[in-house]
């Protein structure tokens, strides 16, 4: 910053003038001619007016500088996983399901729902769940019934559950897709039923159901919640790269698994060779563990060869999330 200042130096008499010529002692003959001038000058100015009259102004100019330094400051700020997640407020955690990050290990010390990247996926397809289906047996004929028979048919025809009853069947009857045998159905597989009526004249009258299939189903079974899908849903035939119904299907899963932070998750695979089994194993379990930020280890796999399988199925991907309550 420059500032330019004025300063006026006005001597009032002669003798002031004089006087500090005197102070100097020794004066130079340039000096003293200078002083017999001004003497001159002064006595001309004293002699054409009044005694005491004011000498001309003289101008000093000097320039003043004026230096402001400016320090700015730093601010280091170190951040950390859970720093930077932290970062998310109230209203995050309501929107978005997303909860701070403990240490680097969120599945093992996590209180909270896991994180995921994504908000839930609220206009993807769901999964079936339990009832699987529901039948209204009724006669439209209105005969007298003595027995009926109720069979649900897997795809070879044969009968994979069995209800029967005496008199008229109830109005409803839920399925739970679980088979006489105990074993769940099979995800993708076509499955129909008949409906039998034998009326008090020993007559029997068959009532032949259309054809249906479940792609995937959400259930529980023995304190864990399985996430079954066809694998002809998620994979080309024999191939082991996701497809983009797969994708769809798996992050589906990933917003489901986040709702049981406790607990581990196991993906199981069921192809008709151990290579194709061992790829699709680990093409689900590292596409879940991206989509909900966990370490790859953490997501354990298993595999299951089932040579009989039928072509067009593919077999099938099941994601097991263990310790689950109902």
């Amino acid at each position: 910053m420059n500032a330019h200042s004025v300063f006026k130096i006005i001597p009032s008499r002669l003798a002031w003038s004089l006087a500090m010529i005197a102070m100097v002692g020794v004066v130079s003959p340039a000096t003293l001619a200078m002083g017999q001038n001004s003497t001159e000058e002064a006595q001309q100015w004293t002699n054409d007016g009044e005694a005491g009259a004011a000498l001309p102004e003289m101008v000093v100019e000097a320039t003043n500088e004026v230096r402001q330094k400016i320090e700015k400051g730093t601010y280091d700020l170190e951040l950390d996983a859970t720093v930077i997640d932290s970062f998310f407020t109230a209203m995050d955690e309501i929107a978005l399901g997303v909860s701070p990050v403990s240490g680097l290990q969120p599945h093992l010390n996590n209180l909270e729902t896991l994180v995921s990247d994504q908000p839930p996926h609220l206009w993807l397809p769901e999964m079936a769940q339990t009832p699987v289906a529901r039948f209204y047996p009724s006669d439209p004929e209105g005969h007298k019934i003595k027995r009926w028979n109720l069979a649900v048919t897997d795809f070879r025809g044969s009968p994979f559950k069995v209800y029967s009853g005496k008199g008229n069947p109830p109005e409803s009857l839920t399925w739970d897709g679980q088979g006489d045998n105990g074993e769940m159905l099979r995800v993708g597989y076509p499955y129909s039923y008949v409906f039998t009526l034998t009326d008090k004249g020993t007559n029997t009258y068959n009532h032949a159901g259309v054809s249906f299939r479940i792609p995937a189903l959400d259930y529980h079974r023995d304190g864990d919640r399985i996430l079954e899908m066809a694998g002809g849903q998620l994979f080309p035939r024999q191939e082991s790269d996701l497809n983009e119904s797969g994708k769809q299907w798996l992050t589906r899963s990933a917003d489901e698994i986040r709702r049981h932070p406790y607990s581990p998750v196991r993906v199981v695979v069921t192809a008709e060779n151990q290579d194709l089994a061992q790829k699709r194993a680990a093409e689900v379990a590292g596409y879940l563990a991206e989509s909900m930020i966990l370490p790859l280890e953490q997501v354990e796999t298993e595999t299951i060869v089932r040579p009989d399988l039928r072509a067009e199925m593919d077999g099938a991907v099941a994601v097991v999330i263990e310790h689950v309550e109902k």
